[in-house]
């Protein structure tokens, strides 16, 4: 399968990234990726966020959460942790309204021949970095997926 341009960026503290937040780091990849579509597809064309590592590490978050018993538990501290929280602002922001998907497990390659469309679309892959800070370190990763309608496989 072949892709289109990859745009990546990061979070952590400011000493080590452009970027104060796992959010912030997907919303400037996302803003790139997009805009690399055409015109006519950036509203609506799928995204297909990798984000299994992020998903295990905001269990993990919250589960420590759960048994801190300095703190008094809110609805934040589950909602904010939520994976599709990475990709909200930059979807409200952009006026994307193309569908998303949130994916936990396998990895690109598994993934291909299911992602592999009749349209363009763009995958962001979330990897953890440093998950020890209040604000955990993250590597965004955004790649243009061009339609592949020359595909028999795909096509037919």
């Amino acid at each position: 399968m072949t892709s289109g341009p990859r745009f990546s960026a990061r979070s952590g503290p400011p000493e080590h990234a452009p970027h104060p937040s796992p959010a912030a780091a997907v919303g400037a990849v996302l803003t790139a990726a997009f805009a690399e579509l055409p015109e006519q597809a950036r509203e609506r064309a799928p995204l297909y966020v990798l984000c299994g590592e992020y998903t295990a590490f905001a269990a993990r978050r919250y589960v420590g959460r759960c048994h801190d018993d300095t703190r008094r538990l809110r609805p934040s501290d589950s909602t904010a942790l939520e994976p599709a929280e990475l990709v909200r602002a930059w979807t409200t922001a952009a006026g994307h309204h193309g569908p998303c998907f949130l994916l936990d497990g396998p990895d690109w390659p598994a993934l291909g021949p299911w992602i592999a469309g009749r349209e363009d679309a763009v995958q962001l892959d979330i990897t953890l970095l440093d998950d020890r800070l209040p604000v955990p370190g993250c590597l965004a990763t955004a790649t243009v997926l061009p339609a592949l309608l020359a595909c028999p496989e795909v096509a037919g």
